[in-house]
């Protein structure tokens, strides 16, 4: 209805290594979306300037041609905090209105380009930082702390140029870079989010969009099908999604009472720690991050739900080379087993007709140790009733007839009766890589924290673009979508009176009092950049705000961004 195509959204993408193809896909699909144009902005955070295996650009590169804009090397850059080692990082900024289909889509673009000292993949700090640009501006944001510099020309480009305030902005989506997603999807979205307030966040349905491209890829159509419509369906009854993919889901910002849920101190906190040295925090924390972010949401609300909605629809592109699955799937299931354990520490589960969640995923986490030994007790009772003929039990015959039931129930009920052709695949091939290949692979393989072979990089090109640190200005440059540089010379808005959020309610004091071990010397004279074990933004002091000294904060924030000329 009216009142849901209201409600503003930022649609967040982080990419790393993305290609041409991959990145209009994901932009033209947010663009054919039914949601009103001007309720909804693309936020594009691009990862470094890292050149996929065998492209000829760099993927910011194809971003601009994308979108329309042009890539200019003189362009200043903003001073912004990351996590990892090096302390610091710069991005550049662009903005604009991408206009393709006779449709428009607004867009910001951020790209991380690094110090002059990096030559390697420079301003890469991984998805979590990419998330963490944006979720940290909303915590210093909501809770009127002093703003990065970054932080202020977000702000800003999204007052000036983009007519969405951040004080306006109601949902956080995010997708990945090669993910399609349906027309309908962020209404569906938001259309269940403001039916229930008490939904946090909640994801859609993920299907394969190179179903046929190999048997690779065939044996993964129905698993993908079974854990979106079984497993996050039956979770979602409980209002615990216990993994809400990164390729597709909607966050709520905060509450009608204004609390803060996704930038809240805690959530913010834990997530962006660099205390990582244990094996279990490694798997957490490099390999699940999206997992790990679900639990830091689930621990800290135990009052609110995470939900599956199966009407909103998005195609992701999945491995089609059998050595790329490993590599995926060592990470999918060395994170899942580490995250349940997470999981078990979490109080307030909910508890469903005498089913205790915490009992669900116990389950879960015994299921996952045990997959390789029962697909051997499986094919051992086989030989013994086929090759030696012996009765097969009645408890096994129960057993097998349980598993296979639960499995065909789903599509039964929905009346997808295209996927028995998938299923049959499934329980031929797939069952043998899923429950006994990946698994072994997968835990002889616990203390590899590589992404391996999912993602391939050009490593021999290192561009000069990210050692700009000149004044910030660049002439406007109209392409096929109205693409435009960010630039601070040229005339300067007026003095205003800002919006910001008012009554906002502190959810908690966590981590007020955290040191901040950061070095504050200049990265930019060329020296060794800062080390740390805390990241710089983590320094949780509000230094005592009133309204009217945030007021003229941020007043000075919007004056001194990013103005595009008219």
């Amino acid at each position: 209805g009216p009142e849901d195509e209201r409600s503003k959204v930022l649609v967040m993408v982080p990419c790393y290594n993305e290609g041409t193809k991959e990145l209009r896909k994901t932009i033209e699909s947010v663009l054919g979306t039914t949601y009103p144009s001007k309720n909804k902005v693309l936020l594009v955070v691009a990862d470094g300037i890292v050149k996929g295996s065998g492209e000829p650009k760099t993927t910011p590169e194809f971003i601009a041609d994308e979108l329309g804009y042009s890539v200019n090397d003189e362009l200043g850059t903003f001073e912004c905090t990351s996590i990892g080692e090096i302390a610091n990082n710069r991005a550049k900024l662009y903005c604009g209105t991408y206009t393709k289909y006779g449709k428009e889509l607004k867009y910001m673009v951020i790209v991380k380009c690094g110090l002059r000292t990096e030559t390697n993949k420079p301003g890469n700090r991984g998805k979590r930082d990419s998330q963490l640009l944006i979720i940290g501006m909303l915590n210093r944001f909501h809770h009127r702390r002093p703003l990065t510099d970054l932080d202020q020309a977000i702000i800003g480009t999204l007052e000036n140029q983009l007519s969405m305030p951040l004080d306006t902005v109601k949902y956080l989506m995010a997708i990945d870079a090669d993910t399609k997603i349906d027309s309908d999807s962020i209404s569906h979205m938001i259309y269940r989010m403001n039916k229930d307030d008490k939904i946090l966040a909640l994801c859609g349905e993920t299907r394969i969009e190179n179903k046929r491209d190999s048997w690779v890829t065939c044996i993964q159509v129905f698993e993908y099908y079974t854990n979106h419509h079984m497993k996050k369906a039956f979770e979602s009854v409980f209002g615990c999604v216990t993994c809400l993919p990164g390729c597709f889901t909607m966050y709520r910002l905060f509450t009608k009472d204004h609390t803060r849920l996704l930038s809240c101190d805690h959530v913010y906190q834990r997530y962006a720690t660099n205390e990582v040295k244990s094996l279990h925090e490694k798997n957490l924390f490099h390999l699940g991050e999206d997992r790990m972010l679900t639990t830091l949401l689930l621990e800290t609300f135990p009052g609110m739900k995470l939900s599956f909605v199966p009407e909103a629809i998005c195609y992701t592109i999945v491995p089609k080379s059998f050595m790329v699955l490993l590599s995926q799937r060592r990470r999918w299931i060395n994170s899942t087993f580490h995250n349940l354990l997470e999981l078990l520490r979490v109080g307030n589960m909910p508890t469903v007709c005498c089913v205790s969640m915490k009992a669900l995923i116990a389950l879960d986490l015994v299921a996952t140790l045990i997959l390789p030994a029962s697909l051997i007790y499986i094919f051992v009772n086989i030989y013994f009733t086929v090759i030696l003929g012996e009765a097969v039990s009645t408890t096994t015959l129960i057993v097998l007839g349980i598993s296979i039931g639960v499995q065909v129930l789903p599509f039964l009920l929905r009346s997808d009766f295209t996927y028995i052709g998938w299923f049959i695949i499934y329980m031929i091939f797939g069952v043998p890589v899923f429950y006994f290949i990946l698994p072994l692979y997968s835990f002889s393989k616990m203390d590899d924290f590589s992404w391996g072979t999912t993602r391939q990089v050009d490593e021999s090109t290192t561009p000069d673009s990210m050692d700009s640190d000149v004044e910030v200005g660049a002439s406007p440059h109209r392409g096929h979508g109205e693409g435009f540089e960010i630039r601070t010379t040229g005339h300067q808005s007026p003095r205003r009176t800002v919006r910001t959020p008012t009554n906002l309610e502190t959810h908690d004091d966590y981590g007020r009092n955290t040191t901040n071990a950061a070095s504050t010397s200049d990265s930019r004279d060329g020296n060794q950049p800062p080390r740390h074990s805390i990241p710089e933004y983590l320094n949780l002091n509000t230094g005592d705000f009133n309204e009217d000294e945030m007021n003229e904060m941020l007043s000075n924030a919007l004056d001194d961004a990013p103005v595009v000329p008219v």
